[in-house]
């Protein structure tokens, strides 16, 4: 069974779809990587590969579109070969930047992928999705990027520009800091009467941004 996927058209779209998000998620930084360092556009508006996914460049590798459990299949079945690329402890992705790569050993730090059909030396369609498990994606969260997105992406200075456009916050710079303040006690006098206030204490978690 074959399903329609969704085609994420824009940056508000692509920030409602959840796709890399949140922190340490790698999805958003590894699509902002691909669609500056590995395509760029010729004069007709098609998509040239940068990479050679063939030869397992930056990780790049044969993706088989079969069936899941369920008899469904994840994307839509075409002629054109599939390849796949985010796992960040596949053969070549190594040279992926740091940026990409640098949560790679945390929980959820290496679930999202990147597929794309090849012709030749031209992307004919790119799509994003993520792993459930070990084996399995989640066909919910399977979606297609058009050209238009892939342009808007461009367009942002850096990965830090567009991760901020995302609302996608990096982990702590520093570690969290324990502050511990204890006030001393309080007495007050009212008429012939003496209250006592017991100590207080309050204990204020500061995170450094």
């Amino acid at each position: 069974m074959v399903r329609i996927v969704q085609t994420l058209n824009g940056m508000p779209q692509l920030r409602e779809s959840g796709f890399g998000l949140p922190w340490p998620r790698h999805g958003l930084k590894l699509l902002y990587w691909f669609s500056t360092r590995c395509i760029s556009f010729d004069g007709n508006n098609e998509m040239v590969s940068r990479c050679n996914p063939r030869r397992g460049h930056f990780g790049f590798h044969y993706f088989n579109n079969t069936p899941d459990q369920d008899g469904l299949i994840l994307l839509p079945d075409e002629e054109l070969p599939y390849y796949m690329v985010g796992n960040l402890f596949s053969p070549g992705a190594n040279r992926l930047p740091g940026y990409v790569r640098e949560d790679r050993a945390l929980n959820n730090g290496n679930k999202d992928r990147i597929i794309i059909s090849l012709d030749d030396e031209m992307v004919d369609r790119v799509y994003v999705t993520s792993h459930i498990d070990d084996s399995e994606f989640d066909i919910d969260s399977t979606f297609r990027i058009s050209r238009g997105l892939l342009t808007s992406i461009r367009r942002h200075q850096d990965v830090d520009d567009f991760l901020s456009e995302m609302d996608f916050h990096r982990r702590p710079a520093h570690p969290v800091q324990h502050v511990h303040v204890e006030v001393a006690p309080i007495r007050i006098r009212a008429a012939a009467a003496q209250v006592n206030r017991n100590p207080g204490f309050w204990e204020t978690y500061c995170t450094i941004l």
